[in-house]
């Protein structure tokens, strides 16, 4: 990593030589034809002005040529809005903070979870909704989507178990989950910003096969992170330790510099105990005050 008082590279100070150099020579030249009331001193003054305007604009172009190339941040980096960070020597963004590495759950923290407009846009009223949701996506077994082992009609079937009498209800409620997740209009820029900060940002979550696959859209912000783990894929889920392991091995995260951001409380007291630091979410502008007091700016 390098610093805020690193010595400027050679290169550079070698450039801004050559042209202070060239333009103090020029001016030195002007100066003497002035003297000497040359005829040429219109055009050195001339020149002088041109130089004065062009040198420090081809100094500018030759940096920004080099650090394009080396991959090296240099003043004449085009990202002005980070331009006030630290950098290291590929010129990647430092973060200020000693979290270098944001975990994101997706459930009612990057998009929500709107189980019951779900159950209710298949055309059910109140009291059915509720009867439903109380066999499904308020039971034990919901999590059977999340393992990844069962198909949908078997994850079906372990509804129809808690309440027979509606088995058909729930094989048609459950065909797939299209619009069971909706999207959040700040999920997309806020990972944005995260990773222009220079944070690193991962999600984590109890997540099913048919809920990513249903719901193309509200799940878009998946191709903004740097990566991360849907539980379905590694049939394990949180809070079981395993899973948050996994995460930190597979990404090569360090636990005391990662936070994790989920709304059930259960699953961050999980983090902590693995030396993560953990914000329950409630609100998008709760979490962010949060942050800020761990020294996350963005």
């Amino acid at each position: 990593m390098t610093n805020n008082n690193e010595k400027t590279p050679t290169y550079k100070r070698v450039l801004a030589l050559c042209g202070i150099v060239l333009l103090v020579g020029m001016y030195i030249a002007l100066l003497l034809l002035a003297v000497l009331g040359s005829p040429a001193t219109y055009n050195m003054f001339l020149g002088c002005v041109a130089a004065t305007v062009a040198i420090p604009i081809m100094l500018w172009i030759t940096i920004w040529v080099v650090g394009a190339l080396t991959g090296r941040h240099t003043i004449a980096s085009l990202d002005a809005m980070t331009s006030n960070k630290r950098h290291d020597k590929y010129g990647n963004v430092i973060p200020d903070s000693k979290i270098d590495t944001v975990v994101f759950d997706i459930g009612n923290v990057l998009g929500t979870f709107v189980w019951k407009e779900f159950i209710e846009n298949k055309g059910y009223d109140a009291e059915m909704t509720d009867r439903i949701a109380r066999a499904s996506v308020l039971s034990d077994d919901w999590v059977e989507f999340d393992k990844g082992n069962l198909t949908t009609r078997e994850i079906a079937e372990k509804f129809a178990e808690n309440d027979p009498e509606i088995a058909e209800e729930l094989y048609k409620t459950f065909t797939d989950l299209k619009d069971i997740i909706s999207k959040r209009e700040e999920t997309i820029p806020w990972i944005r910003a995260l990773k222009a900060a220079g944070y690193r940002v991962y999600y984590l979550s109890n997540f099913s096969k048919q809920a990513l696959e249903g719901n193309p859209d509200s799940m878009a912000f998946i191709e903004e992170c740097d990566g991360g783990i849907l539980s379905y894929r590694e049939h394990v889920v949180k809070p079981d330790a395993a899973i948050y392991n996994l995460l930190v091995s597979r990404y090569e995260l360090v636990p005391e510099n990662t936070v994790f951001i989920d709304d059930t409380e259960v699953n961050i007291t999980a983090a902590k105990a693995l030396g993560w630091n953990g914000i329950v979410y409630k609100n998008y502008d709760q979490v962010v005050k949060d942050l800020h007091n761990l020294g996350v700016r963005y």
